[in-house]
């Protein structure tokens, strides 16, 4: 097994001291947090006090308000309230978590929490996983090898004649053994994939799954629906929806499955679009609150042991705020 180095080891000992790098940054999140619950009519002075000593204390205070407000928090905040199995949070009882998990974050560590649980079922499926920043290379029970990317989940059938593999989330490159009486197959979320002898990789997504070709031949099948067959040459793309097979593209396999050399290859795709293949390695929630920003179209190669300089690479290159919460939580504005 091989695995990224973990990043956020050092931020999850410090979360419960974090400071930022500007002091009235700093100041104007301790403050936010105050105010979320029953602040006193002293403390309220004092914040007023506070608030009117600059133009830059009011920014930094307004910023915090925009970012609290924002589209996608109150998306993950409703996300929380229908997903979770536990009752909806009091008031009572969020002040309580705000003061034991620092506030603001604490909001989005629960939301994240939730969102993890909904794919409970998922694991309870999988024979193989991998957690976020983890590769883990498989010997499979015919002979082939599968390398499991970050945050990947499956499931194998190989009783009798049976050569199947089920993504069940994530994304697997498979090396197949050559084995005409027993095709190798693998199915994704809306398609399957049949080999006889080939080296591809399958990526599952809520919206479509991605097949990429690096040698050898595939089929690409709708689930269910057999009259859809199309074939896959080497170095070509092709992704398969609700909606059935996209058209193939031609693609450099090297770029593409970088990821298996711990490498991050992200070309002319929207800025939201990066941020979600990040997200796969990094072990926490880049949130865009600009709608601006959302489709900026970005580039880059990064490693995926240093994901902090990639996202401070594209909040540079796209002219977005960064701000970052204890928890390791990235906001882009």
């Amino acid at each position: 097994m091989s695995s990224f180095q973990d990043n956020n080891t050092k931020d999850d000992r410090e979360a419960s001291v974090f400071r930022h790098p500007d002091p009235i940054a700093d100041e104007a999140l301790n403050w936010f947090l105050k105010l979320q619950e029953d602040a006193s009519e002293s403390q309220r002075k004092q914040f007023s006090a506070w608030f009117n000593t600059s133009e830059r204390h009011r920014q930094e205070f307004a910023r915090l308000e925009e970012i609290w407000g924002a589209t996608a928090f109150k998306k993950a905040v409703g996300e929380l309230k229908t997903d979770s199995v536990h009752p909806p949070a009091t008031k009572t009882h969020l002040r309580k978590i705000f003061r034991k998990l620092t506030g603001v974050a604490a909001a989005f560590a629960l939301m994240v929490g939730a969102t993890q649980f909904s794919d409970w079922w998922i694991y309870l499926q999988a024979d193989y996983r991998t957690q976020s920043a983890q590769m883990r290379q498989i010997s499979l029970p015919d002979g082939s090898s599968m390398l499991m990317n970050s945050e990947t989940a499956v499931a194998l059938d190989f009783e009798r004649s049976q050569r199947r593999v089920h993504v069940l989330r994530g994304e697997a490159y498979f090396d197949v053994l050559h084995d005409a009486q027993r095709p190798f197959q693998v199915t994704g979320g809306f398609g399957e994939v049949t080999v006889l002898g080939t080296a591809f990789s399958v990526l599952t997504s809520k919206t479509e799954d991605r097949v990429v070709l690096e040698r050898g031949r595939v089929e690409l099948t709708r689930a269910n629906d057999a009259d859809t067959a199309r074939e896959l040459k080497p170095g070509e793309l092709s992704r398969i929806s609700s909606k059935g097979i996209g058209e193939s593209t031609e693609i450099n396999p090297a770029e593409v499955l970088a990821w298996r050399e711990g490498r991050l290859v992200l070309e002319d795709m929207p800025l939201s679009k990066a941020v979600e293949e990040i997200e796969r390695y990094y072990n926490s929630s880049i949130f865009i609150t600009s709608s601006a920003l959302r489709d900026i179209r970005v580039s880059g190669y990064f490693k995926t042991d240093n994901l902090i300089e990639a996202i401070e690479t594209l909040a540079l290159a796209t002219g977005a705020d960064l701000y970052r919460l204890p928890t390791g939580i990235y906001f882009m504005n």
